[in-house]
């Protein structure tokens, strides 16, 4: 049995190793959301000591105000500067900013390391991708005076940084081509897989799913990128006896009432079965994933691709169109022709004729976003920061 002075020894020499970390956003975020999400999982994460040899000295974020001149006095003003004034404490060892957005918040002339994760470019740096049927805009091509000042705010804020951990090994690419004088490392974000597991917490069978059809889900917004059209009229190429015997189950909120109508009409002229559901409580959304059959995922532009995952760990399949980032999810042979929606329609044919069971290779695929993983690769991208 140890003696309490070696006891007190060891707590000495964990806490002379042990480097402080300051996270730091904008608004307080709703966790329902992508970033807000990402965010409070990422600071418990760290605040739980599992991220080793790092521990959360603070988390710096504020309400979000209904006023917009407080809104923009917080997020201008007095927010990074008491970003700035922690900064320079002489507990602390690294800045993070939980997301691009926040960029602004890197003061000038840090006297410490600087890291931001980065979900994606789109917002920053907007783009133009071929749908294959129209070319998408992703990101505000004509952002308003305000936007603009923000934006000019968050590439200077991103050029001084010193790391950028990325969400995608292509979301590292864009920004490595933008700021090449500083690394870019590719750590793809965590879920808990146990919550999605069907081996350990299977959830009870939704009253939406049709026991005599085979039942795939699309999960998202109806934004161009998201391609909703593109799949529904991939099934609609399907053997009318094999169509009839599908449904396609849309959860997500709904972008505008005139989109849901578009795809509605589309679905019914395409004689293809849609069952919009809109938006899901978390629970509901892992049963989802649990009972049907599997993903539809045709996107041209994600940051990451978050439900692709989900599905992966809830043991259903993904069907994954093969644009960045999200084919990074599958082996490069299982990722669908971007434009062929043929292929799209054969491959659904083919999980048609299969029985509905858990894929355990889905299983498989989805333990590189596990939390110990993602930890893992943090540690050692942190520590690249403090080598030589």
């Amino acid at each position: 049995m140890l003696s309490i002075s070696r006891i007190a020894y060891f707590q000495v020499c964990s806490q002379l190793i042990m480097r402080r970390v300051l996270v730091a956003r904008g608004g307080e975020v709703s966790s329902f959301s992508g970033l807000g999400g990402s965010h409070e999982r990422f600071v418990k994460l760290l605040a739980a000591g599992d991220i080793l040899d790092y521990s959360l000295v603070a988390t710096l974020q504020y309400p979000i105000a209904n006023n917009p001149l407080t809104r923009a006095y917080r997020r201008w003003i007095s927010h990074p500067k008491k970003v700035a004034k922690l900064a320079v404490k002489d507990k602390v060892d690294i800045l993070h900013i939980t997301d691009q957005e926040q960029a602004h918040l890197i003061p000038k002339n840090c006297p410490i390391p600087v890291v931001v994760y980065v979900h994606d470019m789109f917002h920053i740096f907007p783009t133009i991708i071929d749908s294959g049927k129209e070319i998408v805009e992703v990101g505000d091509h004509k952002p308003s005076i305000l936007r603009r000042f923000d934006l000019n705010k968050l590439r200077k804020g991103l050029s001084r940084a010193n790391l950028f951990i990325c969400n995608s090994p292509s979301t590292a690419e864009i920004i490595g081509r933008v700021y090449p004088d500083t690394p870019a490392i590719s750590v793809p974000y965590c879920i808990d897989l146990e919550l999605y597991n069907p081996h350990k917490n299977l959830r009870p069978k939704p009253n939406w799913i049709s026991d005599d059809k085979m039942n795939l889900l699309i999960v998202g917004s109806e934004e161009p990128r998201k391609r909703l059209d593109f799949a529904i009229e991939a099934i609609a190429m399907l053997p009318e006896d094999i169509r009839s015997k599908i449904v396609i189950h849309k959860v997500g909120a709904e972008s505008s009432s005139a989109s849901r109508k578009e795809l509605e009409d589309l679905a019914i002229h395409c004689q293809v079965e849609l069952n919009w559901l809109g938006r899901m409580e978390q629970e509901e959304l892992y049963a989802a994933y649990q009972h049907t059959n599997g993903l539809l995922f045709p996107s041209c532009a994600e940051g990451f691709g978050l439900p692709a995952v989900e599905a992966l760990a809830a043991g259903s399949w993904a069907f994954i169109a093969d644009f960045p980032a999200h084919n990074m999810h599958l082996p490069e042979e299982s990722c669908l022709p971007k434009y062929n929606q043929q292929a799209w329609a054969d491959a659904v044919e083919k999980k048609f004729h299969e029985p509905r069971q858990i894929n355990e290779e889905s299983l498989e695929l989805s333990q590189r976003y596990s939390n110990k993983s993602f930890t893992n690769n943090i540690a050692k991208s942190w520590n690249s920061l403090f080598e030589n």
